[in-house]
């Protein structure tokens, strides 16, 4: 078999086994989710964000529409409380971001981890 139909064929099995998993790989948005560990917060405003990580949610699993609250555990004080307008689901890391906002990296937003679609 001639060297460039090898390479072709590589090329090709290579980019059906790596595609899919890149597709996978990308967050996407669900309507419902639960997790077991609660990662972080992050609070951004006009550029400028603030990361709190010993937290504890007023839920382990949570809607569109709902609201959520944030306690710092150390404090016992609420961080944060909003509406959900969004959350992302990211398949292959099983995490998701729950944020008050559709915007990216605006806005206040929660990591969780051990997260599934509801």
């Amino acid at each position: 078999m001639p060297i460039k139909t090898l390479s072709q064929i590589k090329l090709i099995v290579f980019a059906l086994c790596a595609f899919p998993s890149v597709t996978l790989a990308n967050p996407v948005t669900v309507k419902a989710a639960e997790w077991t560990k609660v990662d972080n917060v992050k609070q951004c405003s006009e550029g400028n964000c603030n990361t709190f990580k010993n937290i504890t949610l007023s839920a382990n699993t949570i809607e569109l529409g709902k609201n959520i609250s944030v306690i710092n555990s150390d404090t016992g004080l609420e961080i944060a409380a909003f509406q959900v307008e969004i959350i992302r689901y990211g398949r292959m890391v099983k995490m998701c971001w729950i944020g008050d906002t559709e915007a990216v990296n605006e806005g206040t937003y929660i990591t969780v981890g051990g997260c599934k679609q509801k």
